[in-house]
């Protein structure tokens, strides 16, 4: 917008005539709303506002000049408000004036307050919110995201810490108790796969204009079955549609009958077998052949132990296998469904006993971690 410039006579006139309002004002206090309308230039003009705005362009040619519009909105707003200004700015008293805010005590509040703004932080602390970020950033005070998690239902609960103690006990009389563990799990692989935005980033001096390619208009899927025994990856299988009772039972019978019939009898012995609670692995006849080829010595659904609801944090297909191989699938995603299939078999065969071994200590200490959380649950109850 332009700005208009006054000459120093222009200027010295319109400062007496505001100085002569000010002393009326002033002066004649008693008077109402309706009484200073008639002392501004509209109640001179008769209270015609198109009048008042010529009247006003004589009087300062050269500064801006309101409109017939704005003179009719500053007469309703002064009649109904008693102010002139759209909004009286009110300004909050602040306890910290005068005194020098160290930086130590800007850090304590924040810590004392981890959930306030910047903007609360300064103005509790009488700094500029520039000035408040400026001592947090150099403080190491990092704003971090929160992460939201499962909420267990007291059923949930119950049935997390029995899975605990089964798992402890059992290891204190076989230390390789969940190496012996047959952990079995479905994924399903999309062809664009999971783009999440919060953890993808370009820097750059300017905006590149980054930009994701997906297409919509073609959609398709392969659903994928792995399972991990010791050091072993046994899988992957594939299988098209939907995961029936029927299809389940099927999987398990071709691909753990062999493998199983191909363990050491002393092996044999001590072999579980973990699935959750999926609707597939609730009927009949799967839990009938687990029994028979595990020897009870099941867990999920129907077996010797139940396994806890929503503890995907537990299983190793979940919080390594799954992510280990999206994350290979999908940093240059396939075109085509063989691509897909191709490179799923790939990322699986890149999976080394090396690497099994370490999950394995992963598993013992997360569920070492989990009994030591529940123990202090309950002790703060």
């Amino acid at each position: 917008m332009e700005r208009h410039t006054c000459s120093p006579e222009t200027t010295t006139i319109r400062r007496m005539f505001l100085l002569v309002c000010e002393l009326k004002l002033g002066v004649i206090a008693k008077f109402g709303i309706n009484e200073y309308c008639e002392m501004l230039i509209y109640g001179e003009c008769g209270r015609k506002a198109k009048s008042a705005a010529r009247l006003c362009r004589e009087h300062f040619p050269e500064g801006p000049h309101p409109t017939r519009q704005t003179i009719l909105k500053v007469v309703k707003r002064l009649r109904e408000t008693g102010c002139l200004t759209s909004r009286p700015r009110v300004r909050r008293r602040n306890s910290n004036v005068g005194r020098k805010v160290q930086p130590e005590d800007e850090l304590a509040y924040a810590l004392a307050h981890p959930q306030s703004s910047t903007k609360m932080t300064s103005e509790n602390c009488g700094l500029s919110k520039s000035r408040a970020w400026t001592i947090l950033d150099e403080s190491g005070a990092h704003p971090y995201r929160c992460t939201p998690v499962q909420g267990l239902l007291p059923r949930g609960a119950e049935r997390r810490y029995t899975w605990y103690n089964f798992a402890m006990n059992n290891l204190e009389d076989h230390p390789t108790f969940l190496a012996d563990i047959i952990w079995a799990d479905e994924a399903c692989f999309l062809r664009n796969g999971m783009f999440n935005t919060q953890n993808v980033h370009n820097r750059a001096l300017e905006n590149p204009r980054y930009a994701d390619e997906v297409r919509h208009q073609l959609r398709w899927s392969i659903n994928v079955w792995c399972g991990i025994f010791n050091d072993r990856l046994i899988g992957p299988v594939f299988y098209e549609g939907t995961l029936t009772g029927q299809r389940y039972l099927e999987l398990l019978q071709d691909v753990i009958t062999d493998f199983v019939e191909n363990l050491p009898l002393h092996q044999l012995r001590n072999v579980w077998f973990q699935h959750d609670g999926a609707p597939p692995h609730k009927i009949s006849n799967v839990k009938q052949y687990l029994m028979e080829t595990f020897q009870n010595q099941v867990i999920g659904y129907g077996g010797f132990v139940e396994w806890p609801l929503h503890s995907p944090d537990l299983t190793p297909l979940d919080f390594f296998l799954w992510g280990h191989i999206k994350e290979q699938v999908y940093a240059t995603p396939p075109p085509t469904l063989q691509d897909l299939r191709r490179c799923i078999t790939d990322a699986c065969a890149s999976v080394t006993p090396a690497m099994l071994h370490k999950v394995q200590r992963e598993i013992q200490s997360r569920v070492q971690m989990c009994i030591a959380e529940s123990i202090l649950s309950n002790i703060n109850k």
